[in-house]
């Protein structure tokens, strides 16, 4: 007969394995009178999620008057004293001036026009009454701001002009007539051929470059842009 105390052991190890495994963790609240978990209080389920709720408060924002700001009000503003004033002033002239220079004066040939019809006067430059080179002098200090000599001689010879050929001639160029011997008369050249002068017979007038009085007496041209 086999006695029970050797199958003792085999028989309680997978009965104890067996109560482990299925055993559950008891809850706290369960009650064994109504088998079942007890309700959780009102009280507490407000106050978990009061406690889940981010703080209004640290979202808020300032009051609009607490808020800083870094704009200056005008009646906080330095006074300009007379030292200031006057290099404001004088500012104020320089860009002035900077922007008449800047400002477009139509094309050459329009600025150029406004003495036409002006009669020839020797030693003369006005828009009544002016000869070649004083007609040119006026015409270039007004429209380019550049002082030329009241003389075409003297003219040719400036070295801030620059020599230009009789192909590349372009609208306010120079160009002079004489002999080999001397300069005696000067014009602007205009587009289409054309140069406008001041000549003894008929005053400021438009020319053409082949005409056949002037361009037999052509002696070149000068740019001075």
């Amino acid at each position: 007969m086999v006695s029970l105390s050797k199958f003792t052991g085999l028989v309680l190890v997978p009965l104890c394995m067996g109560l482990v495994c299925c055993s559950f963790p008891v809850r706290t609240g369960y009650d064994r009178n109504i088998g079942d978990y007890k309700p959780v209080p009102a009280s507490e389920t407000a106050t978990a999620q009061a406690a889940s709720k981010p703080s209004e408060t640290a979202t808020q924002e300032p009051p609009t008057s607490q808020k800083s700001t870094s704009a200056v009000p005008d009646s906080a503003k330095k006074p300009l004293n007379s030292a200031e004033k006057a290099r404001a002033a004088i500012n104020k002239k320089e860009t002035a001036k900077a922007a008449a220079k800047s400002t477009p004066r139509g094309s050459f040939e329009s600025y150029a026009r406004q003495w036409l019809g002006a009669k020839y006067g020797y030693a003369m430059a006005t828009k009544t009454k002016t000869d070649c080179s004083g007609y040119v002098m006026q015409v270039y200090k007004g429209y380019y701001g550049i002082s030329l000599d009241h003389s075409a001689s003297k003219m040719y010879k400036d070295s801030r002009g620059k020599s230009v050929s009789r192909g590349s001639l372009k609208e306010g160029d120079l160009v002079f007539f004489g002999s080999l011997w001397k300069i005696d008369h000067v014009g602007m050249y205009l587009s289409g051929d054309r140069f406008i002068h001041a000549s003894t017979s008929k005053g400021v007038m438009i020319s053409p470059m082949h005409d056949k009085y002037w361009s037999p007496k052509y002696q070149g041209a000068r740019r001075f842009r």
